[in-house]
């Protein structure tokens, strides 16, 4: 396994005896993923769907407790040494990485004292797991509008609704599930309305309604359903604040399962690039190896490309999380790349493999199919790209809003076309304090900078040193004339576009009106281009 510089001593030697682990086990998870595709699994292992003897040996190296501090008996490596276990154990993965993404983080990072000292050391030493309980029958992408719903008494909260596509469901000791606890719009507008609880197996009213067969995860794990009637939860096993669970407990869980899932994708795409170089080495096919056809090349050149930077990339996030950050967009971009890449990686080692590929015999057809769970777990790529777009331009996360930002186009004051003006020095001087043509003049300055686009409200407010309410009242007037256009969102004005009668009004044709140089010296003298063109 590649190591990275920022990596701490013991990190680097967790990622050496990972890799020196998985090849031990391998014959016991290769003899596993066997007999669930035989339908030889004996009728306790689909609740653990991890050898117990594998398990066995995965606590006793101390490693579902990689992340968990030291003080609560783990190895304290944080979200690093998480992903590093996750991307070398491979398809051995499911037992631990439920673990790791229910719950384990959310205590960790927002847990109180008591809740860190009940549950850690248990989860370190392999004797309880955890689920997370976020999507419902009627409600996925759209986290906000969970209807699961708990209403406090005294020392008690009492929860009721649903849940499904939970994983690990019934296995699982330990479920965090995120409720509604606030009925008000306004704290539903601030995403101030949903509270994260534990809730412990065994719960009286807390139930498994129905397992889904799901087409991925070999071994199989359950997932499915779960039914609250009544169930009680104490307010000691609320994690986090009332109502504070959205932008809380939640995202930050949410980026931590996005880099688990991740770093599985890093182990597949390892084995999909092994077994495409493996087969291709050895087949051939019209009188060469089929490695040496260009198109095997090609793929073989995508999938070496794709796990480097997904690797780069999903290290360099946990490194933020390690460091207390919160790598909101890191996590959701690897996440787009990484399950999309596994998924080509598959495609590619299957096509480079022949007809091989399309067997049981070959691992990289359980590969392909587990690669739909990355694809649409835990947020599918287009609610991440929906998600990566808002987050970069409307919550300014970190640096990125002010990365993305241009400085302001204005006139060349000589050659008359768009230059950027990073000192502000090309500020237009209006030639009128009427508010009405002030603004018509400043919209016709942006027709001649941009003249497709719409003249943001910041701009606007720079341009005729007009703010808030009097611009507002100055272009809902205007709007009424006919002049300008506006663009709403959420009821308030964000953009502002003049039409032609706006323009008409602010300024002659002639303002309007550049031609290039090569055009006034030699089409202007053109009869034919006479009719078009103004002639000086």
């Amino acid at each position: 396994m590649e190591e990275f510089p920022w990596w701490t001593k013991e990190q680097r030697q967790l990622a050496r005896e990972v890799e020196e682990f998985s090849r031990e086990v391998a014959p016991l998870v290769e003899e596993t993923d066997w007999r669930a595709k035989l339908g030889m699994l004996d009728g306790s292992l689909p609740w653990d769907p991890i050898p117990q003897e594998l398990k066995k040996r995965m606590v006793e190296k101390g490693y579902f407790g990689a992340m968990i501090p030291k003080d609560y008996g783990g190895m304290g490596l944080g979200v690093t040494g998480s992903c590093t276990i996750a991307e070398g154990l491979g398809p051995a993965y499911g037992s631990f990485v439920s673990t790791a993404i229910g719950g384990t983080h959310q205590i960790i990072r927002h847990g109180t004292k008591e809740q860190k000292e009940r549950w850690l050391p248990k989860i370190a030493r392999g004797e309880i797991s955890g689920a997370i309980g976020l999507t419902e029958p009627f409600v996925g992408s759209d986290a906000a509008g969970v209807e699961t719903f708990a209403v406090r008494e005294g020392d008690e909260y009492i929860v009721n609704g649903k849940k499904r596509f939970v994983t690990n469901l019934g296995h699982a000791d330990l479920y965090i599930v995120y409720v509604k606890t606030s009925e008000k719009p306004e704290d539903k507008a601030a995403y101030r309305h949903m509270t994260a609880l534990i809730v412990e197996k065994g719960t009286p009213g807390f139930t498994v309604e129905k397992v889904n067969m799901l087409c991925t995860l070999d071994p199989p794990q359950l997932n499915g359903y779960l039914n609250f009637d009544d169930v009680r939860v104490p307010v000691a096993n609320r994690i986090g604040e009332e109502n504070d669970a959205f932008l809380g407990v939640m995202v930050d869980g949410l980026n931590f399962e996005r880099l688990m899932i991740c770093a599985l994708t890093l182990g597949f795409m390892s084995i999909s690039l092994k077994y495409a170089v493996y087969v291709t080495e050895r087949r051939i096919q019209f009188g060469k190896r089929t490695i040496d056809f260009e198109s095997n090349q090609y793929r073989i050149a995508d999938m070496i490309t794709n796990l480097k930077l997904a690797r780069l990339m999903t290290y360099y996030s946990a490194y933020l999380a390690d460091l207390g950050q919160e790598p909101i967009i890191e996590a959701t971009l690897i996440k787009i790349f990484a399950a999309e890449t596994n998924s080509k990686a598959a495609v590619d080692a299957m096509i480079c493999m022949g007809g091989d590929g399309l067997t049981k015999m070959y691992p990289v057809e359980s590969i392909m199919r587990n690669t739909l769970m990355n694809v649409i777990g835990a947020g599918s790529s287009d609610i991440m790209r929906r998600l990566l777009v808002r987050q970069a331009t409307r919550y300014q996360v970190g640096l990125m809003l002010e990365n993305l930002k241009l400085p302001r186009r204005r006139l060349h004051p000589e050659l008359g076309v768009p230059v950027s003006d990073w000192t502000g020095e090309l500020k237009p001087k209006l030639t009128t304090k009427d508010p009405e043509g002030r603004v018509l003049e400043a919209l016709a300055l942006d027709y001649r900078v941009n003249p497709g686009l719409y003249m943001t409200r910041e701009d606007l407010e720079e341009d005729t040193d007009l703010k808030g309410e009097a611009l507002d009242k100055v272009l809902v007037s205007l709007e009424q004339k006919g002049l300008v256009k506006l663009f709403r969102l959420h009821g308030f004005i964000r953009l502002a576009k003049a039409l032609y009668t706006g323009l008409k009004k602010a300024k002659p044709q002639e303002f309007y009106n550049w031609y290039p140089p090569w055009v006034k010296e030699k089409l202007f003298s053109a009869p034919q281009m006479k009719p078009m063109f103004e002639t000086e």
